[in-house]
C-alpha cells in the first residue's frame, strides 16, 4: 500500500489520543484509522459538512469519533478532534464547534 497522504495533529489531539489509548485499549482501532487515512485520504471517512469539508470516522464499540479536514494543496489530513461519543447532543455540539473552527481556519488561506 502506498501512502499518499500525511496525517498531522497538534499537541492537544496527541494528548487525547494517548488518554484514549491508555484508558480504553483502542490502539488497534486508531492504528487502523491512521493507516486508512494515509492510503485512502478523505475517502476513508464520511463527509459531514461540505461547506468546510469536515469528515468523520466512527466506531460503534467503543463509541469513538475522529474528525478531520483534507488540505488539498498539501495532501495533508488534519485531525481536529477525537472523542468518545456519550450522547447525540455532545456529538452535535462537537460538530458545531468544529465547523466554527474550520471556518476560521479556512479564512487564513
Amino acid at each position: 500500500m502506498e501512502r499518499n497522504y500525511e496525517v498531522v495533529f497538534d499537541k492537544v489531539v496527541k494528548e487525547k489520543l494517548q488518554r484514549i489509548i491508555s484508558k480504553n485499549n483502542c490502539r488497534e482501532i486508531i492504528k487502523k484509522w491512521f493507516d486508512e487515512l494515509e492510503v485512502k485520504g478523505p475517502s476513508a471517512g464520511k463527509l459531514i459538512d461540505n461547506h468546510v469539508w469536515l469528515y468523520e470516522m466512527k466506531n460503534k464499540h467503543p463509541p469513538l469519533r475522529l474528525y478531520y479536514y483534507h488540505q488539498k494543496s498539501t495532501e495533508k489530513i488534519i485531525i481536529f478532534e477525537i472523542e468518545m461519543k456519550t450522547r447525540p447532543k455532545k456529538q452535535k455540539e462537537t460538530i458545531g464547534k468544529l465547523r466554527y473552527k474550520l471556518s476560521k481556519f479556512l479564512n487564513l488561506f
